[in-house]
């Protein structure tokens, strides 16, 4: 996607749809998480905790693909969030939440959303999310060696979140706001001179009050599961018009919270 010929309309076409998207307000009235910017997972991955997603990135990556990917993916979340916050609007979130990730350079080459059903009365969520973002990567269609790069540093970054105490309280309480939950798995590299994007993503309404679900046993009877995956491409002349339209309208939905009285 990135060498591709884009008309000068259609990019003009998602920067308007850019600067028209609500992100909402910070941390109220939010049914889904907040996502919060620059929680870093150190060591051993490159990873970062970006509301109800743990994203992971190769060492090959650029800064600026890094950034962008984490920033579209952050702008796209909050706006499903505000635009779709209720359990039954799954399917309408997830395809809202493409639309707006292609529109902020990064093209859809695979996307399904589904009910889940899950053998068994448990599940823990972290392998079920990263067996997601397996099957997500083999329909890929990319380089074996890169395939198997894109799964480790998700189950790395993952790892590395499970041993730390504070990003953990953090990611959980992303994710157990007002009930409405979703686990999310990411692994970005760039193949071949393409900045590839995969994303697997458990969505769910939980039944019951439990403050923990990354790293327990869930019961599957207290929860709704459904199923998203997506691959994307970033085209760099789309991202390169996008980027400083989503910096600014981030910084700005951030600091509102910061409007203390002193």
């Amino acid at each position: 996607m990135s060498n591709q010929v884009v008309s000068a309309n259609y990019i003009a076409a998602c920067v308007k749809s850019l600067e028209e998207y609500d992100l909402g307000e910070p941390l109220v009235g939010n049914s889904r998480a907040f996502a919060l910017m620059g929680d870093e997972v150190e060591a051993p991955a490159k990873g970062s905790i970006v509301g109800e997603g743990l994203i992971a990135f190769s060492a090959n990556l650029s800064g600026v693909n890094r950034t962008d990917a984490q920033n579209a993916y952050l702008y796209a979340t909050l706006v499903a969030n505000k635009r779709y916050p209720l359990d039954s609007q799954g399917v309408e979130w997830y395809t809202l939440f493409r639309e707006i990730m292609t529109n902020a350079g990064w093209a859809p080459t695979s996307k399904y959303f589904s009910d889940m059903q899950v053998g068994g009365t448990s599940v823990r969520m972290d392998k079920l999310v990263l067996e997601i973002l397996g099957s997500v990567i083999a329909g890929a269609a990319v380089p074996g060696p890169a395939t198997a790069l894109m799964l480790k540093v998700a189950g790395d970054a993952i790892a590395a979140l499970q041993k730390r105490d504070t990003a953990l309280t953090l990611y959980e309480r992303n994710l157990l706001q007002h009930g409405v939950c979703g686990v999310t798995a990411g692994a970005c590299t760039e193949i071949n001179g393409v900045t590839v994007f995969a994303i697997g993503a458990v969505r769910f309404k939980r039944k019951n009050t439990s403050t923990k679900v990354m790293f327990v046993d869930v019961d599957i009877r207290n929860v709704n599961l459904y199923r998203g995956e997506a691959t994307f491409e970033k085209n760099d002349m789309v991202a390169d018009a996008a980027r400083d339209i989503i910096a600014r309208k981030l910084i700005d939905h951030t600091t509102k919270k910061l409007d203390y009285d002193i």
